[in-house]
């Protein structure tokens, strides 16, 4: 038997380290931007979101213990077709977040060598050398061996607490005054209003910043004692690293001054906004601080890519695996690690610098691909209702069905405030996934890919494309926003209800969760 070994407080700390990336460098300063003070009521908003929908994954993968539960479990339940297309978000939304955390490194190290990035923290050449050495390094690293970066997980765990903590103490010691964060010129709690908020939860980086509250959820199969140890891990470290950011939040208004403000929030002014922490250190005479920041700048990200990388290339071996993909990606180094999908992950990583330039930029779209794959949550959520309704299960939420629909519409809600400038390129994405699973069914014409358990997907993506079009969140605004967020709210429902009825064999699907199940528990 394979038993159940992790702590509850193992399982915390897993989720805090996945959380405290590279958001806490910048969120602040783009949150500000778009909020202003308000940026604190956005921080609350965005954690309560994540606690939601994270708990539709703790319910799913507490039920179902399976190694990739996010792609696999909707295979369970809606067949190869919606496996595949959301594997392949999941493969995407891990190579971006690898270039997202190199981005970060060098952004901050443009404080010391400002020829690195460019115009709106673009890379220029010399950004992209060092862009192309780092995914070099960590894809090297990759190809050996990274158990040693695992098992030092909890120190750098520490680190990434005590770090940020540490800032904000040494702030609000020296600078803390309620002037610098509402001074006359800027008296309006809410002056961008609430779409100033909404843009803060998502282009903001809020929902980046919480993307490892899914690994408690994840990992619950594994935890002893569920039903108490994943909601405690979930909601702690959801809870615990919100504090954090709302106390760097906090230090950042502090350490503002008048002349930050003088243009106003959407128009705030730091002499190195593209590392907004190092900049506020330096202008308010904190520079003894900056090598401690610096640790946290580069090492935290950079350990964030080598996890992401290993994931991207997980999920390509994976894809590879069910044929959807060519059959060298499967390909094992000495190491046992699969060369050739970190080989070109490397290199198609490398391609999200130059449309997505700046950190920023790249969370945005991160935001729209993470919420479309958090929506698979509560869907499978739902649809495991149906189809195993009986099965003891060690987490069950209350009032599940309100519950599943609640978290889907936060999940197409992140993804239409992200913008209909990033939702054109999340369209580009689903149609080049379109197009190979589409070339996989003329290559195996015999083999079932359950078309018709996808009937709800298309319709959701296209709706999804069709909203942020005609809405007010950098698309044609053709409706008042309240209307397009209604229509939305019915969508949701629809989709929902089509989801269900249109599911895979129920006897089929619970073959399968046997199987893997049993897979699971025995060696």
């Amino acid at each position: 038997m394979k038993r159940r070994q992790i702590s509850v407080f193992a399982l915390l700390f897993t989720s805090v380290s996945a959380i405290l990336g590279s958001g806490w460098l910048f969120s602040c300063y783009y949150t500000a931007t778009m909020a202003g003070p308000a940026a604190m009521m956005a921080w609350i908003i965005g954690g309560l979101f994540m606690i939601i929908v994270a708990f539709a994954f703790a319910e799913i993968c507490s039920l179902i213990p399976v190694t990739g539960s996010s792609t696999r479990i909707p295979q369970f339940t809606h067949g190869s077709i919606v496996s595949f297309m959301f594997s392949w978000m999941v493969w995407l939304s891990y190579l971006a977040l690898m270039a997202t955390e190199v981005q970060a490194v060098i952004q901050y190290s443009a404080f010391y060598f400002p020829g690195l990035v460019g115009a709106n923290s673009g890379l220029t050449m010399q950004g992209y050398g060092v862009a192309l050495t780092l995914m070099i390094i960590i894809s090297a690293i990759n190809v050996y061996s990274i158990r040693w970066l695992v098992r030092a997980n909890n120190l750098l765990t520490l680190l990434k607490i005590a770090i940020p903590l540490i800032i904000i103490a040494v702030i609000f010691t020296k600078l803390f005054n309620l002037h610098h964060i509402i001074h006359p010129a800027n008296s309006n709690f809410l002056p961008m209003g609430k779409v100033g908020v909404l843009d803060a939860i998502t282009l903001g980086g809020i929902v980046f910043a919480f993307n490892g509250f899914k690994q408690a959820a994840e990992m619950a199969g594994e935890a002893k004692h569920p039903a108490f140890s994943v909601p405690f891990a979930i909601i702690g470290s959801v809870t615990l690293c919100l504090i954090i950011f709302l106390l760097l939040q906090g230090a950042f208004f502090a350490s503002l001054h008048v002349s930050n403000l003088i243009h106003g929030w959407a128009q705030l002014s730091l002499e190195h906004d593209q590392s907004p922490l190092a900049s506020i250190l330096t202008q308010d005479h904190l520079n003894k601080m900056l090598p401690l920041l610096y640790v946290g700048a580069i090492v935290a990200p950079l350990a964030a890519g080598l996890m992401y990388c290993t994931s991207a290339a997980r999920s390509l071996y994976g894809m590879s695996q069910n044929g959807y993909l060519p059959a060298f990606l499967q390909k094992l180094s000495p190491f046992g690690n699969p060369f050739y999908a970190i080989v070109v992950n490397a290199i198609i990583g490398m391609g999200f610098f130059a449309p997505l330039p700046g950190w920023n930029n790249m969370v945005a779209f991160l935001t729209s691909l993470l919420a479309i794959t958090y929506a698979a949550g509560p869907v499978c959520m739902l649809v495991l209702r149906t189809q195993l309704p009986e099965q003891t299960r060690p987490i069950k939420l209350p009032c599940g069905t309100l519950w599943a629909y609640v978290a889907f519409f936060i999940c197409t809600l992140l993804s239409y405030w992200s913008g209909w400038f990033i939702i054109q390129k999340f369209a580009f994405a689903i149609i080049i996934g379109l197009v190979i699973v589409s070339a996989y069914q003329l290559a195996h014409r015999n083999k079932n890919l359950n078309w018709r358990a996808s009937i709800w997907m298309w319709p959701y993506f296209v709706g999804i494309v069709v909203f942020s079009y005609i809405g007010d969140f950098g698309g044609r605004a053709l409706l008042p926003d309240w209307q397009v967020m209604l229509a939305m709210a019915i969508f949701c429902a629809i989709i929902l209800a089509l989801a269900v009825r249109f599911r895979g064999d129920d006897a089929q699907a619970l073959e399968q969760i046997q199987q893997a199940t049993n897979d699971f528990h025995h060696l």
